[in-house]
């Protein structure tokens, strides 16, 4: 499947005059495609950089990857904040290619909001959105005033091992062990997960994961903590936002 990907993201490249790579704007660095972005260099095409979920981020944080990003445009789809500035952009280096109706490929990670930024920046709902990684099989093509769309499945990449930072920022869903994410996380951001839970940090975070099943209310057979259930929560909401846990761009 991962050649598979790979395949159609060197396609859009090929057929695209400008890409958007879609970036967590929570963990800039870890969610950026290197590998993409080489291939995009290679090709001679413009790279936009387009930072999602900025209202989750550091904004002081933003403003140093803004200084090292170009071009870059901050965004939310969730309440549209910056898909005027990002239409602004393609337009704009749209006129400076000389191009009036630029074909504008989107790439990136699974689950990074491609089909949401595709929809946000049309208005047509065209683009099919799922909280699920994948979702998006093959090409797309989506036509809207002032450009082309080209929507392509998430790319996986290579040797990819960082399972806490897949889990948070939603690169990888349908975990078979939630609850070692989990702890993974209370781990390495000690305290935050069980702020939300209003419990106290402690060192055995296996049994702070059962008190919050417990809070939770998930009981299974034999009157005990329903841990599986209560870290698929947990994951559920540190992919919304309500957790938040600001990871380094």
């Amino acid at each position: 499947m991962e050649r598979n990907y790979w395949a159609v993201a060197n396609s859009v490249i090929s057929e695209a005059d400008i890409i958007l790579e879609i970036i967590d704007a929570r963990a800039v660095s870890k969610t950026r495609n290197l590998e993409i972005e080489a291939e995009v260099r290679k090709a001679g095409k413009l790279l936009i950089y387009v930072l999602n979920k900025c209202d989750l981020a550091d904004q002081k944080e933003l403003e140093q990857v803004k200084k090292t990003l170009s071009p870059s445009v901050f965004i939310s789809c969730k309440d549209y904040h910056g898909m005027s500035l990002l239409t602004d952009r393609i337009i704009i280096e749209a006129k400076r290619k000389g191009i009036e109706k630029p074909i504008v490929g989107v790439i990136g990670y699974p689950n990074m909001g491609k089909s949401s930024v595709i929809n946000a920046l049309t208005g047509t709902g065209k683009a099919r959105t799922s909280s699920v990684s994948g979702f998006t099989r093959g090409k797309q093509y989506i036509n809207s005033r002032h450009f082309y769309l080209i929507d392509t499945p998430g790319i996986i990449p290579y040797n990819q091992k960082d399972v806490a930072k897949d889990m948070m920022t939603g690169i990888k869903t349908g975990s078979k062990d939630p609850e070692s994410e989990v702890l993974l996380v209370m781990e390495s951001h000690p305290g935050v997960i069980e702020k939300y839970f209003d419990l106290s940090n402690e060192e055995d975070k296996e049994e702070t994961l059962e008190k919050i099943a417990m809070k939770m209310k998930y009981i299974r057979k034999g009157n005990l903590p329903d841990t599986t259930r209560a870290a698929r929560t947990i994951i559920s909401l540190l992919r919304e936002g309500k957790i938040r846990i600001q990871l380094k761009p």
